[in-house]
């Protein structure tokens, strides 16, 4: 069997200092503000603080996916060294990454005959998809093959979950990921709707009025699912004391010790130009289905 390269991108929010410990290759996405000729993502980066200082301000940020070329090159350096690539990419219904990543191995095993590259459509984001990678690497040091990583994971991949809250809904339905009508929800009575990623698109999953009964519920929902220990990633965007918080709640109330050096982390700045600052959740793989009994709105006044 020969040995093979994990690659991702940005937007399934593999902790970086992870990624390079384990030899993980990460994929940059773009990001940039209207009216401003700067591109970020790859070498050039903007640190969070002036980030969402520049979306508080009003400034619009819009996002592209990863560049073929730079896919290209990233790919073709492992093929060179004649190593296979199994590469997991975020939500093709949120990005067109994975279109570029996979049209780009089909290019390059032509080109090189013999090698094998696998492109995964996560239908995921942030951390619901980057644990598929944490999965995989645990899998990969049993010794398994490309092959059965994937066929490992796409058998639980709709068992990944991420569920988030937002502080205002408006970076979601600006950017497209959510529909204006679900996105009014968050515009009425303070409500806070609970996000998560169904088949590959953000949808509301519950409204819930006020952000600390949000996170309540978010975590109720979540405990009812059954997570499994090894596979839960708190992230936050521009709010780590929240994460921390959090963090202790899935400690204290799930009995799950959060990895606070590789499992807590911050949502890259390609996804926050969508959230926004403050956003708060969680992935997780979750060993039971949704109770549709959890979700009935929230009417407490």
């Amino acid at each position: 069997m020969r040995e093979f390269t994990l690659i991702t991108d940005v937007n399934t929010d593999v902790h970086p200092a992870y990624a390079e410990k384990e030899g993980i290759l990460i994929l940059p996405q773009y990001y940039y503000f209207e009216g401003d000729e700067v591109i970020y993502g790859d070498e050039l980066l903007l640190d969070e603080e002036t980030f969402y200082k520049r979306l508080a301000a009003g400034e619009t940020a819009k996002s592209s996916g990863v560049n073929p070329d730079r896919a290209r090159r990233t790919f073709e350096e492992e093929l060179k060294k004649g190593k296979d690539i199994l590469a997991i990419i975020c939500s093709s219904g949120l990005s067109m990454s994975y279109n570029t990543c996979h049209r780009v191995a089909e290019e390059l095993m032509e080109q090189y005959p013999g090698s094998r590259i696998i492109v995964m459509d996560s239908l995921n984001e942030s951390g619901g998809a980057g644990l598929m990678l944490y999965m995989a690497r645990d899998l990969q040091k049993e010794g398994k093959s490309m092959e059965e990583i994937r066929d490992r994971i796409e058998a639980v991949k709709m068992n990944f979950q991420a569920m988030f809250i937002v502080d205002d809904l408006k970076y979601l339905v600006r950017g497209g990921r959510l529909s204006a009508f679900s996105g009014a929800f968050g515009t009425l009575l303070d409500i806070k709707p609970i996000l998560h990623l169904e088949d590959g698109k953000i949808l509301p999953l519950k409204k819930v009025r006020t952000r600390k009964r949000a996170i309540n519920e978010l975590l109720r929902i979540a405990r009812e699912m059954d997570p499994d220990p090894r596979y839960m990633y708190v992230v936050h965007t521009f709010n780590e004391p929240s994460a921390q918080e959090l963090a202790d709640r899935v400690e204290s109330e799930m009995g799950i010790k959060v990895d606070r050096q590789y499992k807590l982390g911050s949502i890259n700045n390609t996804i926050g130009a969508h959230t926004g600052p403050n956003a708060l959740g969680f992935g997780f793989l979750a060993r039971k289905g949704l109770d549709p009994a959890l979700l009935g709105d929230d009417k407490e006044e």
